[in-house]
């Protein structure tokens, strides 16, 4: 005979249900925040957010609805009496089975292998690289590049001078809070003409550094037409281990890919 399902337990699979409520309306309003908020990476992080909460309700939801179908299955955990015999067994010298001793092995610890250090700069790639969602999508105001239009990636660095150029330039830096650099030429760049960086942490896009805008258009950045500047990206929690690509584009166009190394402490 099954073993009565405790009350309590009903209640807090109930409790669990009508909890799974918050994280569904917060996916909600992340939801509603994702198509209206005004700026693209706006979107990106509310996006991200509404799957996170969504994914909170959905497990709530389902530890509730296990622990109520779980009822009927619940098998009668109190031990059961057997009937003693009454017979008097023969006891049999029986040999206990030696214990093999296994060989214990020394737990080693494998060192983490270090990212190699990739060339930083590769203008034009052999294989396919896919244009970032950010560089696809259309901007108002946008004005079309110039067949001759160009942007070159220069070198890497971790710090610039007063005049701009960098300081013990480089494509393997250490972890921690400061900024990455990348240096690069234009030429004839256009006013209005869209323009995307897009830096990756191996190939996953880090939303925080990545921007899509257009050129001369956004705060800081009016370079003009032709020149030398940098670019520089520096994440709330510091760069961690790992290899990295910085990707260039005038609108779809790939113009050259930077990559580099943050090596293990």
């Amino acid at each position: 005979m099954a073993a009565p399902y405790p009350v309590w337990l009903r209640w807090f699979a109930y409790t669990l249900l009508l909890t799974s409520a918050i994280p569904a309306g917060l996916t909600i309003y992340q939801l509603i925040r994702a198509r209206h908020a005004p700026y693209y990476v706006l979107r990106r992080e509310a996006f991200t957010r509404a799957k996170r909460w969504l994914l909170a309700s959905l497990s709530l939801e389902a530890v509730a609805v296990l622990l109520l179908l779980a009822a009927a299955y619940i098998p009668n955990l109190m031990p059961v009496s057997l009937p003693t015999s009454t017979m008097t067994p023969t006891a049999t010298a029986t040999r206990a089975p030696t214990a093999t001793p296994r060989p214990t092995r020394t737990p080693t610890t494998t060192p983490t292998r270090a990212p190699t250090a990739t060339p930083p700069f590769i203008p034009t790639p052999t294989q396919a690289v896919p244009v970032p969602e950010m560089a696809l999508s259309p901007l108002p105001s946008a004005v079309p590049a110039g067949e001759d239009a160009r942007i070159a990636v220069i070198t890497l660095a971790t710090e610039e001078d007063a005049a701009g150029q960098p300081v013990d330039p480089g494509n393997e830096f250490a972890p921690g809070d400061h900024r990455v650099y990348l240096f690069f030429t234009f030429e004839a760049m256009q006013r209005g003409v869209p323009t995307t960086f897009a830096w990756y942490r191996d190939e996953e896009l880090i939303e925080f550094c990545s921007d899509t805008w257009l050129w001369g258009q956004a705060e800081e950045r009016d370079w003009g037409e032709k020149g030398r500047t940098s670019y520089y990206c520096k994440p709330p929690v510091g760069w961690e281990p790992g290899t990295y690509e910085i990707r260039v584009f005038i609108e779809t166009r790939l113009q050259g890919i930077a990559q580099f190394a943050i090596r293990e402490e």
